[in-house]
């Protein structure tokens, strides 16, 4: 019998929605205003709009399967519903994806880091400090990781928020315009694809549902736990069109950071704001990445039947950090998560729906004897 997650502790409404949340803002925020406003210039923060509601239906999709199987987790369900073979293929693919994603979500992280802030400090170095930091992290239960993702949420909330705001008073109305975009219609399908590549992350909640203190909350925490990563990346990409417009966004590699680095606070109180910024991102990168390699771990527990998700942390620490400096820039690092985002993508949308079907279909429920 697998390992249930219900036997290591609960999460609240509140932790869930946290856990989510923290997981999308992470290191994509941090190239998004370039890469959505290449494919719909002016009309980004519709493609963000677009974005963010396929994202909402389809974690809809899957808290209806989690009440489907309200004690079991993907990995448990997918081979009663897809087989043992396909299920447990199905679950390792997961798996994968997310470790290959925490890895170049660090690896982000420390390219900017490096080329920032950290200019003599060698990549490898920040990436395994950050890595013995997620270690210790997910040598915890999901009680902890509830606990940490609802409190670091608060401190990364309000100088986003602070950030964003004062963002607001650089903008130059006109860059802004047409607010429909200049490209048409194909170029705004385009750009909700890459901004659904910004929301990947709120699978992992395939592992959480059963730990839900109240489970028929599942989809209005859910939604609260969008929503701020929406509206952030909404402020986000709007500011940095309105600062720098869309031709010159293509220049920056980091225009997130620029944006900040042009906020004046009142009094000139602060000088560089994009250090502070820095130093509160380190929380979104932290949280981003345990997360994802927490759910790695704990998914190739139940698959492997192990006893307990301490026993491949360790194991797999060596084959993060590879990856994370396999590749040899960054803007190859740019091409990977873009291939991961596609695959991401395949994942989270067909795998639910098809689980979901053949789970009506074949008359499967969470409440029958495996």
């Amino acid at each position: 019998m697998m390992i249930k997650m219900k036997e290591h502790g609960k999460v609240t409404e509140r932790q869930f929605a946290g856990i989510i949340a923290n997981t999308l803002i992470g290191a994509g925020s941090l190239v998004l205003p370039r890469t959505i406003t290449k494919a719909a210039g002016t009309a980004a923060w519709l493609s963000i709009l677009i974005g963010g509601l396929f994202s909402f239906l389809i974690i809809f999709l899957i808290v209806k399967i989690g009440f489907r199987f309200p004690e079991e987790t993907l990995m448990e369900y997918s081979n009663r519903v897809l087989g043992k073979i396909f299920g447990n293929s199905i679950s390792l693919l997961f798996c994968f994806y997310w470790l290959l994603l925490c890895s170049l979500v660090l690896r982000v992280f420390a390219s900017m880091l490096s080329s920032a802030v950290l200019l003599n400090t060698p990549i490898e170095f920040i990436i395994i400090s950050m890595l013995f930091l997620i270690i210790y992290y997910i040598n915890h239960d999901i009680e902890v990781i509830g606990r940490v993702n609802e409190l670091y949420f608060i401190f990364l909330i309000i100088p986003v928020i602070i950030g964003i705001f004062l963002s607001m008073k650089e903008i130059q109305v006109i860059r802004l315009m047409p607010v429909m975009g200049q490209k048409g219609f194909s170029s705004i399908v385009k750009g909700t694809l890459n901004s659904f590549f910004s929301f990947l992350g709120f699978e992992i909640i395939v592992l959480f549902l059963p730990s839900l203190v109240t489970p028929k909350l599942a989809y209005n925490y859910a939604i609260k736990g969008l929503i701020s990563p929406l509206i952030i990346y909404l402020a986000i990409v709007i500011s940095a069109i309105g600062v720098f417009g869309i031709e010159e966004l293509q220049n920056l590699t980091w225009p997130t950071l620029e944006v900040i680095k042009v906020i004046r606070f009142p009094g000139l109180i602060l000088e560089r704001v994009e250090a502070i910024f820095i130093s509160f991102w380190v929380i979104a990168i932290f949280t981003t990445a345990g997360n994802l390699l927490y759910s790695s771990v704990l998914g190739m527990t139940q698959v492997f039947k192990l006893e307990d998700h301490k026993t491949l942390i360790y194991p797999l620490m060596p084959v993060v950090f590879f990856i994370a400096i396999f590749p040899d820039n960054v803007y190859q690092v740019f091409y990977y998560m873009e291939i991961s985002s596609i695959i991401g993508t395949f994942l989270v949308f067909a795998i639910p729906l098809l689980i979901y079907v053949l789970s009506i279909m074949r008359n499967i429920r969470g409440d029958e004897q495996a």
